[in-house]
């Protein structure tokens, strides 16, 4: 019997791989991702590009990021090796463990760091861009003023997080009130102001100005311990470092050092490497399981050791070098042993389970944190990729009033605890698990790849990276493979035992896993709790620049 006749254009997902000669842009909308297209088409290069999307995609997703979130972001220049800059938030000079403790961290004037984005943007575009402040901002403004269309997964992000808004945030992002209907317009003409105002003065105007001064008026009013001199200082703070690398199956992996948690990555793919993972089946049980202990090994590590390194010392060269990637593989050998089960099953049980019952569905959405990637390269080989956020849903619930500026919620991700490594301390950067990922084979740049999803982000990341790796698939299709995660926030009890899945993973491996002892919590065919990665791969026996974007969310990749 002959086969039925079938087209697609990939195998998960549907959708082609953007294809360009002259850039390539990827973000989680496709208005974010035209506006750093218009910098491409105007003679930009790849960070003037990247830039007009950052700021853009503050105003298309103000739930996700803005010009008051933190970020970090990664560069390759060509014939370079990458460099990271690190803009993530610091701690207000009077943010104390004993300040802070049992206070609400999560909302609110106490959970908000002094902001990065925008002198993370305006850095890399002085160093590495070549079109002036004002005209990558165009776009946001343009944006601001004409409105953005409310989006079915728009609706949803504003359903998960109204309660926390401040009265000047409803009445700047609700309408009468309530989300907006599907379609409609979203303005916001304070921001618009703003940014306007940046692109005359300069950044200064919110660091060391009167938007900063609205800044830190509203903050200290509603008991934060910010000051105009935090912002002020923060921008020259700021500096390129060495990206931190490891190699896998030949290709060469960097991503940013501590404080962000990029390190995670590095040594799950370490552990991997005493595995042959491209020889087993692609989304088979001992696919996932190998993927799935090599992450939840090195989880325990990013909690133990991933600070600030200007006040931690981070054992960063201990912590990747061969003694201890076998004590990872020491412990994923345990675990994936066929004689030993994971002890984590449901319902918490040690012994004789029903296996069946081990496998649920996630019944609450889960995981507040909100944050966006996004990616640019252009035909000389220079790329860069950012991720960067508010924290959760629309950060801190606080907008400034008469800027249209969101205040994040990086405090959050700190501790009170005096003998964390993370514990608070005035100007002390958080570590986040945001991890821009660059792959680099035969000498020459390769891919880029990143995603949000909170700590789910140091698990994703590596399963797109062996997609890619391990597996051959495009870039598209590496990101619209079913993904999981491990249920292991900074709330959560370490090494994490359960894992939150996509139902499109094969029922066979689900009920192999569940078989194996391993407890699942189902989430829908598509879900963004996996994240909403965007890719950029360059193909140099071609020149071709191929895109991928997250259809768990409204990303595009589109080329020029």
């Amino acid at each position: 019997m002959s086969t039925p006749h079938e087209t697609y254009a990939n195998r998960f997902g549907l959708r082609p791989v953007a294809l360009a000669r002259h850039g390539m842009v990827a973000s989680a909308n496709p208005l974010a991702t035209q506006a750093g297209v218009r910098m491409l088409a105007r003679g930009g290069n790849a960070v003037d590009a990247i830039v007009a999307a950052a700021a853009a995609i503050g105003v298309v997703e103000p739930y996700m990021s803005g010009l008051a979130g933190c970020g970090v972001l990664l560069l390759t220049r060509p014939g370079h090796r990458p460099l990271a800059l690190n803009f993530l938030g610091r701690a207000p000079s009077g943010a104390t463990p004993e300040r802070l403790d049992g206070q609400n961290r999560t909302s609110g004037a106490l959970a908000v760091a002094v902001p990065g984005n925008l002198a993370g943007w305006a850095r890399v575009l002085a160093d590495h861009g070549t079109l002036r402040l004002a005209e990558v901002l165009q776009p946001a403004i343009e944006l601001c003023e004409g409105g953005f269309p409310m989006t079915l997964f728009d609706q949803q992000m504003f359903d998960e997080h109204p309660a926390h808004l401040d009265a000047e945030a409803r009445r700047v992002y609700l309408h009468d009130g309530k989300r907006p209907a599907l379609g409609a317009r979203v303005v916001q003409p304070d921001l618009a102001a703003t940014f306007r105002k940046i692109a005359h003065q300069g950044i200064g105007v919110v660091y060391d100005g009167e938007v900063g001064e609205a800044i830190v008026r509203d903050l200290q009013a509603a008991g934060s311990s910010m000051t105009r001199e935090d912002l002020a200082t923060y921008p020259g703070r700021l500096a390129w470092t060495e990206a931190l690398t490891t190699t896998y199956r030949g290709v060469e992996v960097f991503t940013a050092p501590p404080p962000s948690s990029g390190i995670q990555v590095l040594e799950t793919l370490n552990g991997m490497a005493g595995w042959d993972v491209g020889r087993m089946e692609h989304l088979g049980s001992d696919h996932l399981a190998t993927i799935a202990e090599a992450a939840r090994a090195a989880r325990v590590d990013t909690d133990r050791y991933v600070a600030d390194p200007d006040f931690v010392e981070v054992p960063v060269e201990r912590l990747l070098g061969p003694d201890h990637t076998e004590e990872l593989r020491s412990a994923m050998r345990a675990r994936l042993s066929p004689e030993h089960e994971p002890v984590a099953v449901a319902g918490g049980s040690q012994g004789g389970p029903d296996k069946a019952s081990a496998i649920e569905t996630a019944g609450s959405p889960g995981g507040a944190a909100s944050t966006t990637h996004l990616a640019a390269c252009d035909r000389s080989g220079l790329a860069v990729n950012i991720t960067h956020s508010l924290g959760n849903g629309f950060g801190s619930g606080i907008v400034a009033r008469g800027t249209g500026v969101a205040l994040n919620n990086a405090l959050h991700w700190t501790s009170t605890d005096p003998a964390h490594p993370n514990r608070v301390e005035p100007g002390k950067r958080h570590e986040w698990p945001v991890a821009p990922v660059h792959l680099v084979r035969e000498g020459r740049f390769w891919a880029t790849v990143g995603t949000p999803g909170s700590y789910g982000i140091l698990v994703t990341t590596v399963q797109v990276l062996a997609n890619l790796i391990d597996f051959g698939l495009n870039v598209q299709d590496a990101i619209g493979a079913p993904r999981f995660r491990w249920l292991d926030e900074a709330i959560d009890p370490l090494p994490a035992e359960t894992l939150r899945m996509e139902s499109r993973v094969p029922e066979s491996t689900r009920q192999a896993l569940a078989a194996r002892g391993y407890r699942l919590d189902m989430l829908g065919a598509w879900s963004m709790r996996v994240g909403g990665v965007q890719a950029v791969m360059a193909d140099p026996g071609t020149g071709w620049l191929m895109g991928g974007a997250d259809p768990r969310r409204n990303g595009y990749a589109i080329g020029w």
